[in-house]
């Protein structure tokens, strides 16, 4: 099987639609037509003489085969993308690309040191910098860096990956909100009793970002928990909170800069809140290889 340009470009085509999980889906991503998408999954189904995907009104579903493609084209665009770099960092080309990974809304955090890092980095290189960010859950950029589509990643990673170097950056600090005009936030305003408010926690409603693992509600010690809501982002949080129906651990400094920052109330914030550590990873043995990850490691912790 010869492996040339043009079948490079389907694998391409065809792991954009099973990322996407569908074609209907991919079409933004590829900027191409259904139509189109729909000819170059079975254009690769026929050189590979394997049927991937059952796709049609009864939706999108890869087969056992489309599955270990899948699982194998991913591979060998790690090892595309593991030649091209390292074929830079020798001929001195790229030396200063780089692509960030980084969870939503940390800007927002002034102990970050993203910010600085980066325009630290660009002022060092003024003409040479090609930089790249992308927002992700902590899961998919530990992916991205296993596959080597970013080179460094800032989240919370909860689960450790023997593969991936985590460097601890600063500590993030999370409260418990509740909506102003809930039933518990009109509690909290009449100056209820402390023991009388934890009580009133049993049987709440929750949400909770998934990567956390409950690890914050596990903080309130509580008898019986309401339904759990999980959710990827803040912001999806915060629709949930400012119903009025669900309470949830969120950023401080994120809270402090929405707009609806009025509606939302602490939960007796001197008791009730959750401390996590906001770390830099990337793969431990790229290092060796670009001395670029390692200079802008030093920029984030300030050495």
């Amino acid at each position: 099987m010869n492996v040339d340009e043009s079948y490079v470009k389907l694998l391409k085509v065809y792991a954009a639609v099973v990322e996407s999980n569908g074609i209907a889906n991919a079409q933004a991503r590829l900027n191409k037509d259904a139509s189109t998408i729909s000819r170059a999954i079975s254009q690769l189904e026929s050189r590979l003489q394997l049927t991937l995907c059952n796709r049609g009104r009864s939706g999108f579903e890869l087969t056992p085969e489309g599955s270990l493609v899948y699982e194998e084209s991913l591979k060998l665009f790690t090892g595309f993308r593991g030649f091209e770099k390292k074929v830079e960092s020798l001929n001195g080309q790229g030396a200063q690309s780089l692509s960030i990974g980084i969870i939503d809304n940390i800007i927002t955090d002034v102990n970050c040191p993203l910010l600085a890092a980066v325009s630290q980095y660009c002022s060092e290189h003024p003409q040479e910098v090609l930089l790249d960010i992308t927002v992700q859950t902590p899961h998919e950029l530990e992916k991205q860096l296993l596959d080597k589509r970013i080179d460094i990643a800032l989240g919370i990673f909860e689960s450790k990956h023997d593969a991936i170097g985590y460097t601890p950056l600063y500590r993030e600090t999370d409260y418990l909100y509740c909506a102003r005009d809930s039933e518990l936030g009109e509690q909290i305003q009449r100056g209820l009793e402390d023991n009388k408010l934890l009580q009133l926690l049993n049987g709440q409603k929750f949400v909770s970002r998934n990567f956390l693992k409950e690890s914050d509600l596990l903080k309130l010690n509580l008898e019986t928990y309401g339904h759990v809501s999980y959710t990827e982002n803040l912001e999806a949080m915060v629709f949930l909170i400012l119903s009025g129906q669900y309470i949830g651990f969120m950023p401080e400094h994120y809270g402090k800069s929405l707009k609806q920052s009025d509606d939302l109330i602490p939960i007796l914030p001197e008791q009730l809140f959750h401390t996590s550590v906001v770390e830099a990873a990337h793969l431990a043995r790229d290092e060796s290889i670009r001395g670029v990850i390692e200079h802008f490691f030093k920029l984030l912790k300030g050495s």
